[in-house]
């Protein structure tokens, strides 16, 4: 299949700038007719801000985290999301999971498609949670243990089979200490859930 120029244009601005204006399209050479077309031909996203990203680029998935972000500044990536993020499985949502505060409205975002975790746990919002810049972007994420333990909390919504395709990928780690897993499965009362698993697969 013959490669498209503009696409390829674009590939190569993605690569520093995974979310994109128009005017910034239009910088490099591509016109506003040749976004739409390939808007049209699903190889490009719009988002509901103007922004555009290229499908299928290693960095996809950062346009809709840095949107989630930016427009929910309450919200903490989580489970699927995080684990896409963390490259930890196979999983690729199609929503952006975020965990946000038991009290906080829903958030009102036409783009990307959210999928809400409510918490009164106040760790829950400061433990294993980390800080990512993303073009500029603060994107707050857990971190790669706590997201494990958060999907075995959660694991009815994301599956039993996520979590142990995570779990098992984590346990091939060796040279990471599980020490701060074990301290989230204590404080998230995850410990008993988790250890018959964690035995099995060890």
């Amino acid at each position: 299949m013959k490669s498209n120029p503009h696409l390829e244009v674009l590939r190569q601005l993605s690569r520093t700038k995974p979310l994109f204006r128009r005017a910034e399209a239009l910088a490099v050479g591509v016109n506003a007719m040749a976004l739409t077309r390939l808007q049209r031909a699903g190889r490009i996203t719009r988002t509901g801000r103007g922004l555009y990203s290229v499908v299928g680029e290693p960095g996809h998935i950062m346009p809709g985290l840095m949107e989630a972000a930016m427009q929910v500044p309450k919200g903490i990536v989580c489970l699927l999301s995080a684990l896409a993020f963390h490259k930890i499985g196979t999983q690729q949502p199609n929503e952006v999971w975020m965990l946000i505060p038991h009290n906080c409205p829903t958030p009102k975002v036409s783009w990307p498609p959210l999928r809400i975790i409510r918490s009164r746990v106040p760790e829950s919002f400061t433990l294993g949670v980390e800080t990512h810049m993303l073009d500029g972007v603060a994107v707050k994420v857990t971190d790669p243990d706590r997201t494990i333990v958060d999907c075995f909390k959660h694991r009815n919504q994301v599956t039993l089979e996520a979590c142990l395709e995570a779990l098992r990928e984590r346990l091939r780690n060796r040279r990471k200490s599980l020490v701060p897993m074990h301290r989230y499965r204590e404080i998230f009362r995850m410990d008993q859930v988790m250890r018959p698993y964690m035995e099995a697969l060890a």
